[in-house]
Formats: C-alpha cells, structure tokens, sequence
C-alpha cells in the first residue's frame, strides 16, 4: 500500500464602435498564458499552454449580423487557436476605435483583480454560463432567453448591477437577464471545466478598449486510465454533500475533537454517496493533536494518485472566495487557528494505471 503523508498545521497551505454600436471588418508572441488554477485532471492548463500571450483579433459582426449567435463574431487571426469564436463584451463602459486590434489573452482564472471589472469573483459562473445552451429556451415568462438576455446578464454580473446602458441588445427583458444571472451565480459557483467543456479567456485590448470574453473548448487525452474522484468518509456514511443541499457527492468527517487519531475508507466513483456503485482505493489517517491536524493517505497498489486536495476547519464546508460555502475540492484549504472541534474534507483523483 502507498502512503502520502501531509502534517498541516493551522494555518492555510492557494469610427468608434461600442457595446452599443456595430462594427464592420496582425504579430504573434510565442509565449504561453498560465491558467492561475489546478483541475482535477490537469487538462485546462494543457488546453491554454499553446494560446499565445498577445493575439491580433478582429470584429466581423455583431448581434442580428453575429453568424455565431453571439454578440460578437471575433475574429483571431493567427496561432494554433485562428478562427471565428462567438464574444461577449465583459466591459459595458468601454468601446472600440477600430475593428481590428492587438490584445492580452488571459485566462478567465487568473487573477483578474488588476482588470477593469468591478466585480472579478463572477468568472467562475460565467464559465458555467458558456457551457449552458440558453439561448433560445424558455423563461420564466414563456418567452425565449435571447442573445441580448444573455449579455445584459454577463454585464451585470461583472458590473456588479443592473444593466444601465443597454442598447443594442435587440430584443431583451431585464427579468430574463436576471434569471440568467441568478442561475449562474447559483449554479456556477466553484465551476471549473474539464476535457469538453468550454473555457472563458478573456481578449484585453490595447489602448484602453473594452475587453471581450470567447469560449475556448477544452480537448485533452486523459494522462492516465480510467481516472475517478474519490471522497473519504466515516463507517456510518454520515455528512454526504447531497444530504446538505450540494449537488457534488463525497463526505464531510467530523466533528472532530482534539486528540482524535482515526483511519476512514476512501471510496472512487460512489455517486450519490452510495458506496456499493463505488471502488474502495484506500484510507486516509486523520490526527488531530494539539491544533494540528496530520493527513495520511494510503492507497491500494495498483491505484495512481492524481492529486489530493485536503479541507480542515471548524465549520462542516468550507466557504469560496466570496464567502459562500462549497464542496468544489478545489476551493479547499486549511482554516487558520483551528481550534475546539473540527471537520475534515479528504479527496483525491485516483486513476488506474496504464498497460
């Protein structure tokens, strides 16, 4: 049996053309952006590594012209990555002097704070956005969700309030743009693609223009065989994520108090916290000593460790970065000054190895 050994102690380990206006309609750095995030399966930075730094992009079309459905048609003009993306503007603010134009390509999981965007903790459910087939279903009112109800809602997301100068959104309802915003904001937070899913990156203009948003489809080769997310949990199957509001499956162990030293079973592929659908992989010890918490994972041989992502604090989930709670392993870490009794999340992404 493999073990993985990790003493963590109490302290954390982490003409003008316009949004409003249609438009009519190129050197290359070979360098690479950085995701700024870690998934599961390692695939986002695999898909991003060969996207240049700077790109040349043009604007072929917008709203009832967009052969995309979007509310742009962009235009990349050279790289690996050249074609035609649907975008959305992430800056109601700002406009354009030209139809073509040089920009930063950045990662929607970077860092965003030094952007113009008054409110950068919304990429994470504007990425759920882009992997949702909204447009054109039906709302709350019976009518269908429209490509200007979808970008009124991504502004209000990144302005951080109702849409004020929405013009040239063609046939829009400020309570379908809610809709959508509330959607996303509810269902999209802690979202991270994987191989398939579309991921935001972000085009930011030279010369103080707005900034634009493009899918980018994610498609990488699994590094390893038949690869599943694994949860530890208590022999009585307590704390399931389901039983408390989450929609993601895997347990919560605790609460623990101090002086606990315990060994628990890690269960692969148990959807719905049911582990007779799953594949036991091994055990993870749990101490918790003197206001440190010491996590061993020992794993069955044959069994590949991915990765591992570990949560310790005194509350049963931990919160993101905008204070709401989740169970997304990779919004995991350890609170700081843990003290009385606490809660463990374990996880790991456990793979087979190849033949």
């Amino acid at each position: 049996m493999k073990k993985l050994l990790f003493a963590i102690l109490a302290v954390t380990t982490v003409g003008f053309y316009s949004c409003e206006t249609e438009p009519s309609g190129s050197s290359l750095e070979d360098t690479k952006i950085s995701a700024g995030i870690t998934t599961e399966d390692g695939c986002l930075e695999e898909s991003l590594a060969p996207i240049p730094e700077i790109t040349d992009a043009c604007i072929l079309g917008q709203g009832a012209t967009s052969s995309t459905g979007a509310y742009w048609d962009i235009e990349i003009l050279d790289g690996t990555w050249a074609g035609v993306y649907p975008g959305w503007c992430i800056d109601e603010d700002l406009g354009f002097d030209t139809s073509c134009f040089q920009a930063d390509v950045i990662s929607s999981y970077e860092d965003l704070s030094g952007l113009p965007f008054e409110v950068a903790d919304n990429f994470d459910s504007m990425n759920w956005l882009l992997n949702q087939e909204i447009i054109g279903t039906t709302s709350g009112d019976g009518t269908p969700y429209t490509y200007g109800d979808f970008q009124a809602a991504i502004w209000i997301m990144v302005e951080g309030e109702p849409c004020i100068n929405c013009t040239g959104l063609g046939d829009w309802d400020a309570d379908r743009a809610q809709e959508i915003v509330d959607r996303a904001l509810n269902e999209g937070d802690g979202f991270v693609p994987a191989s398939g899913d579309f991921t935001g990156i972000v085009l930011n203009p030279e010369n103080n223009q707005q900034s634009l948003l493009i899918p980018y489809k994610l498609e990488c080769k699994p590094a390893l065989a038949s690869c599943e997310t694994a949860f530890a949990r208590e022999t009585n199957g307590d704390n399931c994520f389901i039983d408390n509001g989450f929609k993601r499956w895997g347990w919560t162990i605790g609460p623990i108090s101090d002086g606990h030293n315990e060994s628990y079973e890690i269960y692969a592929g148990a959807g719905k916290c049911d582990i007779s659908k799953g594949t036991f992989v091994g055990t993870v010890d749990v101490s918790y000593i003197g206001g440190e918490v010491e996590v061993a994972y020992n794993f069955l041989d044959g069994v590949v460790v991915n990765e591992t992502h570990t949560y310790a604090g005194n509350t049963m989930f931990p919160t993101n970065k905008k204070g709401k709670t989740t169970v997304a392993p990779g919004q995991y870490s350890i609170q700081e000054d843990l003290g009385d009794e606490i809660y463990v999340i374990a996880h790991a992404v456990v793979c087979e190895e190849e033949d």
